[in-house]
C-alpha cells in the first residue's frame, strides 16, 4: 500500500511537472511569435457576438502597433474611430460625434489583448495561463488571465505558416465573443511615432478626462 502510494505520489509530480514544462514552453514560443512582430501593420475585421451566438457588429479598419507601449486601431467602415496611444496617453477620437476623449493610459488596458502587439514579452508569463496547439503548419494559443481584474475570460491567438497573426477570439465572461481576422499583416522595418500621437481637428469637443471639461 505504501509503495502504491509513493508511485501515484511520484507520478503525480511528474504530470505537474511536465504540464508547467508545456506551459512554460507555450509561453516561450508565443513570445518567439510576438516578438517578430515588433513593429506591424496589418488590416482587420471584427465580429462581435452576443452570448448566443447572434452577430452585434461588424467593423473594418488598420491597425499599426510598435513596442513598447505605442498602438493605433483606426476602424473605417461603418463609422470612423480612431484609438491611439503613445504608452502613456489615449486618445479615441469618433469622427461622427466630433468629439475626442484624451486621458492617461489605464493599466487594464495593457492586459488586454493589445498587450500581444505593445507588450512586454515578458509580461505574458505573468498575465496569463499559455497553451500551445500546432495545427499542421499554424500555431494556435489560448492564454487565461490570472488576474481577475480583466476584461475578458479567455484570448485566443493563431498564427499562420508565416508565424504572423491571422486571428484573434476574444470571450469575456457572460459568453460575448469578439472575433478579429487580420489580413495583409506586413512587419515593418519602422514606423514614425508621429502615428502614435493626436492632435484633435479644430472645433471638435476634447474631453480630457472625468475630471475636465468639454472645451471647443
Amino acid at each position: 500500500m505504501k509503495k502504491h502510494f509513493v508511485n501515484l505520489f511520484v507520478a503525480v509530480m511528474v504530470l505537474v511537472s511536465s504540464s508547467a514544462m508545456a506551459e512554460e514552453n507555450s509561453i516561450v514560443k508565443l513570445q518567439s511569435f510576438l516578438q517578430k512582430m515588433a513593429l506591424v501593420e496589418a488590416k482587420f475585421v471584427q465580429h462581435n457576438y452576443d452570448g448566443k451566438g447572434s452577430i452585434l457588429q461588424t467593423m473594418k479598419g488598420i491597425l499599426l502597433a510598435k513596442k513598447p507601449g505605442k498602438f493605433r486601431w483606426e476602424t473605417e467602415d461603418p463609422y470612423h474611430q480612431l484609438l491611439v496611444t503613445d504608452g502613456e496617453t489615449l486618445w479615441l477620437f469618433d469622427q461622427d460625434l466630433e468629439q475626442v476623449t484624451i486621458q492617461p493610459l489605464d493599466k487594464r488596458v495593457i492586459a488586454t489583448p493589445a498587450l500581444m502587439f505593445t507588450g512586454a514579452m515578458d509580461q505574458i508569463g505573468n498575465a496569463y495561463e499559455v497553451y500551445a496547439e500546432q495545427m499542421d503548419a499554424e500555431w494556435h494559443f489560448v492564454l487565461i488571465p490570472k488576474n481577475a481584474d480583466v476584461l475578458f475570460d479567455r484570448l485566443r491567438l493563431e498564427f499562420d505558416s508565416q508565424q504572423l497573426i491571422s486571428r484573434m477570439i476574444i470571450k469575456d465572461e457572460v459568453g460575448q465573443k469578439t472575433v478579429l481576422t487580420f489580413k495583409d499583416v506586413v512587419v515593418k522595418e519602422s514606423i514614425a511615432d508621429d502615428l502614435f500621437t493626436f492632435v484633435p481637428p479644430e472645433g471638435v469637443d476634447v474631453i480630457q478626462n472625468a475630471h475636465s471639461q468639454s472645451e471647443n
